[in-house]
């Protein structure tokens, strides 16, 4: 698994859903680094986000775009 291209286990990664990529971190260093990666859970954000999400968030900026995801989803906005 460690040497597939990044590119490949992104683009498979980015067709499961949240909980799934989650669960991918799970099988390997090269899995998790992507099941991580902003350009992963930026997928899986709305497309319309900036007015979507203005106000929904706490004042803090979230780390990551997974921890962006995190938190919308915690909230019933999402």
């Amino acid at each position: 698994m460690e040497r597939l291209p990044e590119e490949l286990l992104m683009r498979v990664v980015s067709l499961t859903s949240p909980p799934d990529a989650c669960r991918a971190a799970a099988v390997s260093r090269a899995f998790r680094a992507v099941a991580d990666s902003d350009a992963v859970w930026s997928l899986f954000l709305p497309r319309n986000l900036p007015r979507f999400a203005k106000g929904e968030l706490p004042r803090t900026s979230p780390s990551s775009k997974k921890e962006l995801f995190r938190r919308l989803s915690d909230q019933p906005a999402l």
